[in-house]
């Protein structure tokens, strides 16, 4: 009879420390909602889209700084794809805007937010000797509706862009020779696999190899 009353007891507490648990989880999931949602809108704001024409709420990052350049630039979300279950904002990357050195106004690197930016690297040349890199270029994949995938290089400083191969089904991998001032890019073009490296100088296809059929 002891033994079940010290049983009993013990499920108790312990379906109290379940309760207690379960509250104190619900409190901190409302807390990480509510920083989701106030952060998210601290960095958003709406402005004129890069063609002047219409204007969009867009969300903002951190600045980022290229440091060997001195460059400095903000990534753009879109929010147009609104709220998810979680609460949280369904973000899309769609431009960047470079800081100007003297102050003057930011350089958007797309000409309109019409389009979505898939990857953004910075390519680098590293010096073993010194252990030091330098930047080089900014690789980017850009999607958009009307011309498909595209994988495009734009300087440093996002003054120009320059689309390398565009309407491609698919980016399968890119890779930086430094040594060589060239990208390789292995894409989805139709039906087809194909290698495909270009001059980052020129600009220009220096070799377009078959991989395999799908």
């Amino acid at each position: 009879m002891e033994n079940n009353k010290i049983f009993l007891t013990i499920n108790r507490i312990n379906s109290l420390l379940f309760l207690v648990l379960l509250i104190a989880s619900l409190i901190g999931a409302v807390f990480v909602f509510q920083e989701i949602t106030t952060s998210t809108r601290k960095n958003a704001v709406e402005i004129t889209t890069p063609d002047k024409e219409t204007k969009e709420v867009i969300e903002l990052s951190d600045v980022e700084t290229i440091r060997d350049k001195g460059i400095q630039y903000i990534r753009v979300y879109s929010k147009r794809d609104g709220v998810l279950m979680s609460g949280g904002y369904s973000k899309t990357l769609i431009n960047l805007l470079f800081l100007s050195k003297k102050g003057e106004e930011p350089k958007w690197l797309l000409p309109d937010n019409d389009s979505n930016i898939l990857v953004h690297r910075v390519l680098k040349t590293y010096d073993e000797q010194t252990n030091k890199s330098t930047s080089d270029y900014i690789y980017l994949e850009i999607n958009s509706q009307s011309e498909g995938s595209r994988a495009c290089i734009s300087s440093i400083d996002g003054e120009s862009l320059h689309c390398l191969d565009k309407d491609l089904n698919k980016i399968i991998q890119y890779e930086y020779f430094s040594d060589e001032g060239t990208i390789g890019l292995l894409v989805q073009v139709s039906n087809e696999i194909r290698y495909k490296v270009f001059d980052l100088e020129s600009k220009k296809l220096e070799s377009d190899k078959f991989v395999i059929k799908l």
